[in-house]
C-alpha cells in the first residue's frame, strides 16, 4: 500500500501563501522560487492538514495566521487519493477551535493520512542537544503508535504534579501522596522506555541499509537509548523513586527517570555526536529520516507523504544525485524545495516530476 496522495490545495489567510489552488502529482513533486516566497510554507500547509499541527516548534495559530488576513481564520481545502477514492478535506482553524469536514461532512473518522517533514537542518541540533534527539524521538515514535503518544501525555501530566509535590517539600501528607502516584508513574516509565527500545532497535534494521542506498557508502549506523530503566520492569524503578525520595524532595523535583533518557546515534561503532565529521553527522541524519519513512510503511502498511525543505546546501553534487535516484525508486509522495539554481537543474531531470514556482506565496507556474 503506497498511501493517500494530495492531488490539490489550496489555503487563505496561512503566512503568506495566496488563496490559489496548488496541484501536485502522486510521484515528486519540485518546488522551485527565492527564498522567502513560500515554498517551505507550502509544505508547512500540507503538514498541516495531514497532522494537525505545524512542524515548527512554539508554532500555533498567530504564527500561522497571514498578517494580511481579513479574518482572524485559517481555511484549509485539498483533494486527496486514497487507494480506490478521491476524498475532499477541508478545515477551519480558529484561535480557539478547529473544524474539519471529510466528503463535506464533518470528519468522523479521521482520514488516515500523515506527512513527514525531512529538514537537514535539523541534524545540527540533533548532534548537540540531548533535549531534541527527546523530542524528535517521541514525536516520531507517537506518528508510528497512537498508545505511545496516549501513555507519553499521562506521564508527562504524572511528572508534572510529582514535581509540584516535590517542591512543596517532604512532610506526612506529601510522601503519602507521592508513593501513591509513583505506583502509577513507574508503571507509565516501564512502558515507555519498553516502547522506545523496542522501536528503536527496529528502526535500527533500516538505518544501515538506508544510508548505503543513499550514499553508496558502506557504513555500519546504530541508534540506541541511553536510560537508566533497560530492563527495569515497574517494581524495580518504584523502588528506585522510593530510594532517590529523599534528593528528589531536596533538589525539588523529579531528578531521573524517562524524562531524562536520551538517543546515542553510533557510525561504525563510535558515537556520532563527538567522533563523525560534519558531513558524516548529516548524511547520517537524513538516513535515519528515510529509516524512519520505511519504518512507518512498515509499521502502518502505508507510506506518509514525504516534505523535503531544501537539502541541497547539506550534500554535495554527488550526493544530490544519489538522493535524487533514491527518491525515483520509492512509491511514495515527494514534496522538494529548493532555492538554488544549480540543484533545480538537477530536479528538472527527474521524468515525468511537477514543476511548481513559487513568487511571493503565488505559484505563477504549474507543471
Amino acid at each position: 500500500m503506497s498511501g493517500v496522495k494530495i492531488l490539490r490545495l489550496r489555503t487563505e489567510n496561512f503566512r503568506n501563501l495566496a488563496p490559489e489552488m496548488v496541484e501536485f502529482i502522486p510521484g515528486i513533486n519540485c518546488i522551485f522560487g527565492p527564498n522567502g516566497n513560500g515554498k517551505t510554507n507550502l509544505l508547512e500547509a500540507v503538514y498541516y492538514l495531514t497532522n494537525r499541527k505545524s512542524f515548527r516548534k512554539n508554532t500555533g495559530f498567530p504564527q500561522l495566521l497571514s498578517i494580511e488576513g481579513a479574518q482572524p481564520e485559517l481555511l484549509l481545502s485539498a483533494a486527496f487519493q486514497g487507494e480506490q477514492d478521491l476524498h475532499s478535506l477541508s478545515g477551519k482553524i480558529q484561535a480557539e477551535s478547529e473544524e474539519w469536514w471529510l466528503d463535506n461532512r464533518p470528519e468522523k473518522p479521521r482520514l488516515q493520512i500523515e506527512s513527514v517533514f525531512v529538514n537537514p537542518f535539523d541534524s545540527y541540533s540533533f548532534h548537540t542537544s540531548a533535549s531534541f534527539r527527546r523530542q524528535w524521538l517521541d514525536s516520531h515514535l507517537g506518528q508510528l503508535d497512537s498508545e505511545y503518544k496516549t501513555m507519553l501525555s499521562r506521564f508527562q501530566k504524572s511528572l508534572r504534579f510529582r514535581n509540584s509535590l516535590l517542591a512543596q517539600g517532604p512532610n506526612s501528607q506529601t510522601k503519602l501522596q507521592l508513593m501513591a502516584l509513583d505506583e502509577n508513574f513507574a508503571e507509565l516509565s516501564a512502558f515507555l522506555t519498553h516502547k522506545r527500545l523496542e522501536w528503536l532497535n527496529k528502526l535500527t534494521e533500516f538505518v544501515t541499509p538506508t544510508f548505503r542506498e543513499i550514499f553508496a557508502e558502506t557504513h555500519e549506523l546504530r541508534i540506541d537509548l541511553d536510560t537508566k530503566f533497560r530492563g527495569w520492569d515497574a517494581k524495580r524503578i518504584f523502588e528506585h523513586y522510593r530510594l532517590t525520595e529523599g534528593d528528589d524532595f531536596e533538589s525539588r523535583h523529579t531528578s531521573s527517570g524517562v524524562h531524562r533518557d536520551d538517543c546515542m546515534f553510533f557510525f561504525d561503532g563510535l558515537n556520532s555526536f563527538e567522533f563523525c565529521s560534519l558531513g558524516q553527522q548529516k548524511m547520517s541524519f537524513l538516513s535515519l529520516l528515510f529509516a524512519f519513512i520505511e519504518l512507518f510503511r512498515y509499521k502502518l502498511s502505508f507510506y506518509p507523504i514525504v516534505l523535503i525543505d531544501d537539502v541541497s546546501g547539506e550534500l554535495d553534487g554527488q550526493r544530490w544525485k544519489n538522493l535524487i535516484q533514491y527518491l525515483c525508486q520509492k512509491s511514495f509522495q515527494v514534496l522538494i524545495t529548493t532555492a538554488n539554481e544549480n540543484f533545480r537543474l538537477e530536479l528538472e531531470k527527474i521524468p515525468h516530476a511537477r514543476r511548481i514556482f513559487m513568487e511571493h506565496g503565488r505559484p505563477v507556474s504549474q507543471g
